[in-house]
């Protein structure tokens, strides 16, 4: 992180201070008093089950040379000495204003991800790309929400040429924020889903938060979107900046002749940026319109073929997203328990499918969480799609009887489809439900913790 003094963090928050040392050096921001290091700036939040005031004497103790703090609990500090305290109206916005600001000192392009699905994947996608030239920030692991990615702009350095960021949302506004941060040059969505749809009741809703991240773009930026998407193709004429859409149904930029096999796929793309034929190295066929959003950023920036085929041979993904492990029992294990939607989940049982060809196939699946009213149908659909796919289905979590459900409706025999409401019964049981299968995979929300049965069926304990 570039130094800041204690004047710049004061102007960009619009903080109160009381003392007189405003040429203190900030070399660092942290939100957690636990990773505070020397000359850190500590900004405490408040969480449903927590509130970081209560360490800020920690902070101090720890090395932190100021520290934001609320006018609400100025009692927190009134023992602390106040010429390292600024007083906030809000700290979480504090911290937006102040990423805003530390950004801006950064003449360098940003490159910004979202969308229901793939948007972690498309990511890491799209730096290893622009990683064929540039010198790239890069969002770590999916550190994607009004926290993880300030705290990503302050990762920020003089040797940096480029950003990409992911950015999630759950609700209206959220991406607007973030987008007021970022200032992206570049924005893409990689699809509209039902995710969030408990909070935000349609695909239109969703799409309209989504879109948040086109706002900042200027008439010289590029939006990259997803022409399968219906709800982005519609919006297509109002969007003002330079616009750049792929897909394999529709879009400037296409696919063809997908051929995908165990570890990667590959493909011929045709449209506006000519003809030429790209490699992969990820599984399932669902990754080629995350590709495509990559190789048209990279030519947007300039990229040669040559060279965004070297950044795509590079690509691994980070934990727990189509990961390939050994059981215990000499399984295979795709660990997909990162996150889950019934996209996701579909695209996750065709890769089931396609690797274990002429293999016995299980299926562990989680609850999708996030889909209000739908819950129930998209799992009970999930169940009987992965009816066609596994041969055997172990459901787990609240809506386990729905996929249950689905299952049997899709004529898999009832004793091989197993449903349980708590990850702890599943535990007890299963092993012995799929120790005799070649390969099975684990697939759900991330607030299931399936990573649990993968590690026993990795460790057996």
């Amino acid at each position: 992180m570039k130094t800041l003094n204690l004047r710049e963090v004061i102007e960009a928050t619009r903080g109160k201070y009381s003392g007189k040392h405003f040429d203190i050096l900030i070399k660092g921001v942290s939100t957690d008093s636990r990773t505070i290091r020397e000359n850190d700036l500590f900004i405490p939040l408040e969480g449903p089950n927590f509130d970081g005031h209560d360490f800020i004497r920690q902070a101090f103790e720890k090395g932190a040379t100021a520290v934001l703090c609320e006018e609400s609990k100025r009692e927190k500090v009134k023992a602390l000495p106040g010429d390292k305290v600024i007083f906030v109206d809000n700290t979480q916005l504090a911290l937006l204003d102040l990423a805003a600001y530390y950004r801006a000192l950064f003449p360098i392009p940003f490159v910004a991800v979202t969308g229901s699905v793939g948007k972690t994947t498309t990511k890491e996608m799209i730096a290893e790309v622009l990683k064929s030239r540039f010198r790239v920030l890069k969002t770590p692991g999916n550190l994607n929400n009004e926290i993880g990615v300030p705290l990503t702009m302050f990762l920020l350095d003089e040797c940096h040429d480029i950003g990409v960021v992911e950015m999630g949302m759950s609700g209206l506004g959220e991406i607007r924020r973030l987008a007021n941060v970022v200032k992206p040059k570049v924005a893409v969505i990689t699809n509209i889903g039902v995710t969030h749809i408990e909070k935000l009741g349609s695909r239109e809703k969703i799409a309209q938060a989504k879109m948040e991240i086109l706002e900042p773009l200027t008439g010289k930026d590029i939006a990259v979107l997803n022409a399968d998407s219906a709800e982005l193709w519609r919006a297509k004429e109002g969007i003002v900046p330079k616009t750049v859409f792929f897909g394999r149904e529709a879009g400037d930029i296409r696919a063809k002749n997908i051929v995908s096999d165990d570890d990667e796929i590959k493909f011929d793309v045709y449209g506006c940026y000519g003809e030429a034929t790209f490699t992969v190295s990820l599984p399932g066929v669902h990754n080629v319109n995350n590709a495509l959003a990559a190789i048209a950023v990279g030519f947007e920036m300039g990229l040669s073929k040559e060279e965004i085929q070297a950044g795509l041979k590079k690509l691994k993904l980070p934990e727990m997203r189509l990961q390939l492990k050994q059981s215990f029992f000499g399984a295979e294990v795709i660990d997909d328990a990162y996150n889950a939607s019934p996209d996701s989940m579909k695209a996750a049982l065709d890769y089931l499918e396609q690797r274990g060809r002429d293999k016995k196939k299980a299926a562990i699946l989680g609850d999708m969480l996030e889909l209000g009213n739908i819950a129930s149908s998209a799992h009970f659909e999930i169940g009987k799609y992965a009816a066609k796919k596994a041969d055997m289905i172990v459901a787990i979590g609240s809506f386990s009887e729905d996929i249950k459900k689905g299952a049997l409706e899709g004529k898999i025999d009832v004793n091989c489809v197993h449903a349980f409401k708590a990850l702890e019964q599943a535990s007890a049981e299963i092993i012995g439900l799929v120790e005799d299968c070649d390969i099975v995979l684990v697939k759900a929300s991330r607030g299931m913790k399936l990573e649990q049965i993968t590690e026993l069926l990795v460790r057996g304990s």
